[in-house]
């Protein structure tokens, strides 16, 4: 019988410049190739790129670069938005499927595995209206547990830099869908932030995974880089269990 358990592989903030320039004396993309050379000697079911692939502002030749690096990665994968991306670029080039996107947003739901993982588009730095009335349906459809992946946390971090410059501007709309979610969606999976951390509230835990780029300071009201260790985050499912971490490189 196949196996329903899942391993996920969650990058994020990968921020891939248009040609190979570094940023802050960083070279993005060796960054993003080392990590995938260590991630394809891993077990995994699923790699998600949770948003911000480009650098700034959608750059095809970064989704294409990043489409033939990832060519003979030898596990499925999925991308998302985030507010450095454009939906429509990133559909050509990684060919999505164009039932997934509606009125310019990419926002789906999969079964792998058995397993039931929902994805949000907060590209606009919101979750639209749209959105929040089809994740209510979504949630209201089934009691089946579910993994929920968003660009943006749907909420305040402790991180001061980001939550005064960067947060999601409708999180309290966003916070409000989920609580009515009870059991379903307990865990939820974001970027953005640059950093790790986990923030639990009500029962629900929200983890930001750190880049494969830089890390920002949490505790300052400038931007500040950490350290530039790219990491990402494990995903295990097994069962109605999930556990979680992060490793850098």
């Amino acid at each position: 019988m196949p196996s329903n358990n899942l391993i996920i592989v969650q990058v994020t903030d990968t921020h891939i410049p248009p040609s190979d320039v570094l940023y802050r004396g960083i070279n993005v993309r060796q960054q993003f190739r080392e990590v995938l050379k260590k991630l394809t000697k891993k077990k995994l079911d699923l790699l998600i790129l949770s948003g911000d692939l480009a650098a700034s502002e959608g750059e095809p030749e970064a989704y294409l670069w990043l489409k033939e690096t990832l060519s003979t990665f030898p596990h499925p994968y999925i991308v998302m938005p985030g507010n450095h991306d454009h939906v429509v670029r990133m559909s050509r080039v990684f060919e999505l499927d164009g039932n997934e996107i509606m009125q310019g947003m990419l926002y789906f739901t999969r079964k792998i595995n058995g397993k039931r993982l929902i994805f949000l588009d907060s590209s606009s730095s919101s979750i639209s209206k749209q959105q929040l009335e089809w994740l209510s349906t979504e949630i209201a459809s089934s009691n089946e547990q579910a993994l929920l992946f968003i660009h943006h946390p749907p909420l305040l971090c402790d991180c001061i830099f980001m939550d005064e410059r960067h947060a999601l501007q409708n999180h309290h709309d966003v916070w409000q869908i989920l609580e009515k979610s009870r059991q379903t969606i307990k865990h939820i999976f974001c970027g953005h932030y640059h950093t790790e951390k986990t923030v639990i509230k009500n029962g629900k835990s929200v983890y930001l995974t750190p880049s494969t780029v830089f890390q920002i300071k949490t505790d300052t009201p400038e931007f500040a880089i950490e350290h530039s260790k790219p990491g990402w985050r494990i995903i295990e499912w097994k069962g109605r269990q999930v556990h979680t971490y992060v490793e850098y490189l």
